[in-house]
C-alpha cells in the first residue's frame, strides 16, 4: 500500500527517477575513481622503471 501512496503523490515518479539516476551516477563515479587509481599506480610504476 505504501508504494501506491507514494506513486499517487505529484512528482513521485520524478523523485524515483532522480534517485535511480543518482544511484547509477554514484556507481559510475566509484568505477571511474577505481580506474583512475589503477592508472595512477601504473604510471608511477612505469615512471620508476625508466632510466633516462
Amino acid at each position: 500500500m505504501r508504494a501506491a501512496e507514494e506513486a499517487a503523490r505529484p512528482g513521485a515518479g520524478e523523485a524515483s527517477a532522480m534517485e535511480k539516476e543518482n544511484r547509477q551516477l554514484r556507481a559510475r563515479v566509484k568505477e571511474l575513481e577505481l580506474e583512475r587509481e589503477i592508472l595512477r599506480r601504473a604510471a608511477k610504476y612505469f615512471a620508476g622503471e625508466t632510466s633516462w
